[in-house]
C-alpha cells in the first residue's frame, strides 16, 4: 500500500514498532521525526535528543557517525514550515463517474466497430487513475495554505516501476501488459495521451471535470466509499456485481474469493474466528458443567 495516503498511521506504526522496510530508512526516519515534531510536539532540541534515542533502540549495531547525516536531514525536514502528516480516511466515487467509465465503448485497434478484449482492463485502469487523482487532490488541498486552491490533476508520471504498481493496484491479470495492451488501447480511444518519459495526459479527467462543472443534472449520489487503498480494482469489480468479490467478515478487507464458501480474506482472519468460536464453546461447556 502507498503509505502517502495514510502518513500519520504509518508514522505512528514506525515510531512504536521500528522500521517497516530496510529499503526506505531515510523516508521512514523523516516520518518518525515529523511524528515527534508535529504530533508529540517536541521542540527542536528535544526532537534531536529523542531521535537519537529512538535510533539507538531501533537500529541494530547503531553507530551515530553512520547515521548522523540521515538523522539530521530528517530533523531538518520535520522542522520545516508546512511539514505535516495526513491521513485520507476515505475516497468517494459518485454515480456519474461510474456511469461515465462503465458507459465507455473501448474499441479495438484494428476494427473500430469491435469492442477491445482489453475493455474491462482499460476501465479498471481508468477507475484506478481516477482514484489516484482524487487522493492527490485531497492531499494537495489539505497541505495547501491557499483557501482558494483547487487541485485539477490530469497527468500520471511513471516509469516501469510506477506502471507496474498501477497495474497491481488495478488488480489486472498478470498476462496483461500495462503499456502495450492497456495504455496503448486507451490512447487509441483518445482517453490518454502519451507524452514523454512515461508521462501521460489523462484526457478522460478533462471530460469528468467538464461534466462536474457544466452539468447541473449529474447524479452526485455516492456510489462507492473506499477505505482500503491497496486493491482498488476490486472495488470496480464489486460495483459491477462480480460475485467473486466480497468483504472479509473478520477485518472487513475487500478480497477475491477462491470459492463460493470463502468468508475470510486470509488464514489469519479465519484462525481468529476459529479461536473465538472455540472460546465460546468452552464457555458454554463450563456454564453447563456449573449448572449440573
Amino acid at each position: 500500500m502507498d503509505y502517502k495516503y495514510t502518513e500519520l498511521n504509518y508514522a505512528k506504526k514506525i515510531y512504536e514498532n521500528g522500521f517497516q522496510s530496510e529499503q526506505h530508512k531515510p523516508t521512514e526516519l523523516r516520518l518518525v521525526a515529523t511524528y515527534m515534531r508535529r504530533i508529540l510536539d517536541y521542540k527542536p532540541k528535544k526532537l534531536r535528543e529523542e531521535m537519537y534515542k529512538w535510533c539507538e533502540c531501533n537500529i541494530p549495531e547503531y553507530k551515530k557517525e553512520l547515521y548522523y547525516k540521515m538523522i539530521n536531514s530528517s530533523i531538518r525536514k520535520a522542522c520545516q514550515k508546512g511539514s505535516m502528516l495526513t491521513n485520507i480516511d476515505r475516497i468517494l466515487f459518485y454515480k456519474y463517474e461510474m456511469d461515465y467509465i462503465n458507459g465507455l465503448f473501448i474499441k479495438e485497434d484494428i476494427n473500430p466497430q469491435k469492442e477491445s478484449v482489453y475493455s474491462n482492463g482499460c476501465k479498471k485502469i481508468l477507475f484506478t487513475l481516477l482514484f489516484k487523482m482524487k487522493a492527490n487532490k485531497l492531499l494537495a488541498e489539505t497541505k495547501s495554505n491557499d483557501e482558494d486552491f483547487e487541485y485539477t490533476g490530469k497527468y500520471f508520471k511513471g516509469g516501469q516501476k510506477k506502471y507496474t504498481e498501477l497495474k497491481n493496484l488495478a488488480k489486472l491479470p498478470q498476462k496483461v501488459r500495462i503499456n502495450e495492451d492497456i495504455i496503448h488501447t486507451l490512447w487509441i480511444n483518445g482517453l490518454v495521451s502519451p507524452m514523454y518519459n512515461g508521462l501521460i495526459k489523462l484526457n478522460f479527467m478533462e471530460e469528468l471535470y467538464e461534466l462536474q462543472n457544466n452539468n447541473k443534472e449529474i447524479d452526485n449520489t455516492i456510489a462507492l466509499e473506499i477505505k482500503e487503498y491497496d486493491s482498488i480494482g476490486l472495488y470496480f469489480d464489486y460495483y459491477n456485481k462480480d460475485k467473486k468479490i466480497s468483504f472479509c467478515k473478520e477485518c472487513g478487507k475487500i478480497f477475491k474469493k477462491k470459492s463460493n464458501r470463502q468468508e475470510y480474506c486470509s488464514n489469519e482472519c479465519s484462525k481468529i474466528i476459529d479461536r473465538e468460536k472455540a472460546k465460546k464453546r468452552m464457555k458454554v461447556k463450563r456454564e453447563l458443567g456449573c449448572s449440573i
